[in-house]
């Protein structure tokens, strides 16, 4: 935040509130950017039209994260396999 918007939030008003100016002291715009442009990569995959975002996380883990974290998770037990074995070789 800068330091401009700190000071107008001195200000008396219905925004002048020690919750709000903590908020905005913290406030990532990038991290947050990130957050919007992906619930919107989320609405368009799920193929949705009537305007609801609600449950868009539960569908996407479900549907895309989920099966890809848990094959991931049976290669990650493989490797951890091979290892023990002692049948990976080293990467250099």
């Amino acid at each position: 935040m800068t330091d401009d918007l700190a000071t107008k939030l001195k200000t008396a008003g219905a925004f002048d509130t020690p919750w709000l100016k903590e908020q905005l002291q913290n406030w990532d715009v990038v991290s947050e950017q990130k957050k919007s442009d992906f619930m919107e990569h989320m609405y368009h995959c799920s193929g949705r039209t009537n305007g609801l975002y609600t449950g868009l996380w539960q569908d996407f883990c479900i549907r895309e994260a989920g099966p890809i974290m848990r094959d991931r998770y049976f290669e990650m037990m493989e490797a951890v396999r091979l290892y023990e074995e002692g049948l990976l070789e080293p990467i250099s």
